[in-house]
């Protein structure tokens, strides 16, 4: 591909990013209205009825002065609780150490707007740790690479075909499997079982209105969970789906937004932008944590497998930030609780780091 295929690319992934963000909390104009979808307003009241917890905040980080985080995109934590973060500004990864200290940032191998798709063991090196090679998807190029010990392995990289220009492609990569969802106005819209050369082996629909599944999907045991940014709803398929099989609906209950209002006006036509109310989530064991987007502060919400709100967690927070805007959210266990790796894309680029003691 050449180098204006490539800028021409990345132009359409940025503009496809910001055409599906919707509109958030600070942007988004108050409702005079105050209506609900009736779902909506059990899930107000089971909110308010469900336990608040705080979320520490054990420490941030903005990289260096020499190598700044720009526009971080996603996070994954990886092996001995580092963290490894993809910014799309900068086209490179970076890999920090668990207390926050920069270890080392990754660029000049052509990634182009990188994604973390997932991390996996290399079959083909037994002897290799479960989880030490770092998936990504280069959505500006199509490329999906494998990245071990911080060197991207160029003979291992494969192409993913795009079905048209304009589609929004959201990749997961598990231990064993690629999948690609594809969400797109003038295309059909699906989730993909890819083989390892980036082919599918099978497709599932996804029907309905495009906007209704822009979001990632995340891998929850043996389930695929297609997540949703402007929809209290994830979708389910599980990990070997065959050909043409329809994914079951799971609503979550107990989610909560000063959206919700907003949500509302859309759906009756009063307004033009559906509002973002969630970017991104993140399983763990029997637990779905949603991040909740809130103007000014982190929270994130902890669901059940039949998606019924357990806990809220709530950063510490005096007032709210008219332009607070975090990315991505992943989770592990450690220090006989849950730590959580937030990226956030304004006021500062940063990453977060959050501790949650049940």
């Amino acid at each position: 591909m050449t180098k204006s295929a490539l800028r021409r690319g990345s132009v359409l992934v940025l503009l496809g990013l910001f055409l599906f963000t919707g509109c958030l909390p600070y942007s988004c104009q108050r409702q005079a209205n105050e209506a609900l979808y009736p779902t909506d307003s059990l899930s107000r009241r089971v909110a308010q009825n469900t336990p608040a917890d705080t979320l520490d905040s054990l420490w941030a980080t903005t990289g260096t002065t020499a190598q700044p985080l720009k526009h971080p995109r996603t996070v994954r934590f990886v092996d001995g609780g580092e963290l490894a973060v993809s910014d799309v500004e900068r086209n490179s990864l970076f890999r920090f150490a668990s207390d926050g200290r920069l270890r080392r940032e990754m660029d000049g191998e052509g990634f182009s707007t990188p994604y973390l798709i997932g991390t996996r063991g290399d079959r083909r090196s037994p002897d290799r740790r479960r989880g030490d090679t770092l998936v990504v998807f280069n959505a500006g190029s199509n490329r999906i690479d494998r990245v071990v010990d911080g060197r991207r392995l160029a003979e291992r990289s494969v192409t993913y075909e795009r079905p048209a220009p304009e589609t929004l492609v959201y990749m997961l990569a598990t231990d064993t499997t690629l999948y690609a969802k594809v969400v797109g106005r003038q295309t059909d819209s699906f989730i993909a079982r890819l083989d390892d050369q980036a082919q599918p082996v099978a497709r599932a629909p996804l029907t309905g209105p495009h906007w209704q599944y822009a979001g990632f999907v995340r891998a929850w045991g043996d389930t695929l969970v297609s997540l949703s940014g402007f929809r209290p709803v994830v979708n389910l398929l599980p990990h070997d789906f065959r050909d043409g099989t329809a994914p079951d609906s799971l609503a979550l209950v107990g989610f909560d937004s000063p959206m919700l209002e907003r949500r509302y006006a859309f759906g009756q036509g009063d307004v033009t932008e559906a509002p973002l109310l969630t970017p991104t989530a993140a399983p763990l064991g029997d637990s779905l944590f949603v991040l909740n987007l809130r103007p000014g502060w982190v929270q994130i919400d902890v669901y059940d497998r039949s998606g019924r709100l357990q806990r809220r967690l709530v950063e510490r927070h005096e007032a709210g930030s008219p332009n607070f805007y975090p990315l991505d959210l992943d989770v592990r266990r450690g220090d006989g609780g849950y730590i959580f790796a937030v990226t956030i894309r304004s006021p500062e680029p940063r990453l977060e780091l959050f501790r949650w003691q049940p």
